[in-house]
């Protein structure tokens, strides 16, 4: 699996002398799909609030105070959940918390081979939090790079990868592929009928899709971080491949 990058404690979040920011496209401004103008009133009042009273405030005092419905409430707050912007505790009439300000939570999946596939695990052991103007798509996911054969594209071993979850790419993206049982990071190619995987790195073999083989695109390749100073230590997150 892939793992992330969060800067805490005394590490300055996503400092340029700290961590090496590397966007694989231009996605736009900021998350202009996600931030619906509902979302928006929310999201506002939610931060007003708990600069106010320092405490999350009920699902009446939301709808009072942005003036919707409860149950469009309710919707809003499970999109801002999925944003990745607050967390809700089930059962509990005040469980709303912020994230953090202008941060994402992203799940932190594990390690993927920049190599020879490697299996990930399906349930995330961590988050981590990322500058939400780095992530302009819905449910970003984390994956940490282990292996070479993607070095000339700049995604190194230890590097974390945040990806777009979608089934299908074209050619030239980078991508997340499921291969014959375990997961991998390369470049797609299609060309009519004939799909590869290719590194970029000429000392790996490019991978050949056959009919008999077990493919599907996991995500697109979006963002890449790179911790340079030294603030995480992640190996107790990795999985052996």
């Amino acid at each position: 699996m892939l793992a992330s990058d969060s800067l805490d404690g005394s590490c300055m979040k996503f400092h340029l002398s700290l961590v090496f920011v590397r966007q694989m496209d231009n996605e736009g401004d900021l998350m202009p799909q996600q931030w619906t103008e509902n979302r928006k009133r929310v999201f506002r009042f939610l931060e007003k609030y708990f600069a106010r009273y320092g405490r999350s405030p009920s699902l009446h005092e939301i709808a009072e105070g942005t003036g919707l419905w409860k149950r469009s409430v309710e919707i809003v707050l499970k999109g801002l959940e999925k944003m990745g912007v607050i967390e809700i505790t089930p059962g509990i009439s005040r469980g709303i918390r912020l994230i953090g300000a202008g941060e994402v939570r992203v799940p932190l999946l594990g390690d993927v081979r920049a190599g020879a596939p490697a299996l990930a695990q399906e349930e995330a052991p961590a988050f981590i939090s990322v500058d939400r103007r780095l992530v302009p798509f819905d449910e970003p996911v984390a994956l940490r790079v282990e292996g070479y054969s993607m070095k000339d594209a700049g995604i190194l071993p230890g590097d974390i990868i945040l990806l777009r979850r979608q089934s299908s790419a074209r050619s030239g993206e980078t991508v997340v592929a499921w291969y014959n049982g375990g997961l991998t990071v390369k470049i797609l190619s299609i060309q009519g009928r004939r799909v590869r995987l290719l590194p970029a790195n000429p000392s790996y073999k490019e991978i050949e899709i056959r009919q008999d083989d077990e493919f599907s695109v996991v995500g697109r390749v979006m963002l890449v971080l790179r911790d340079l100073g030294g603030c995480f230590d992640f190996r107790s997150q990795s999985l052996s491949a």
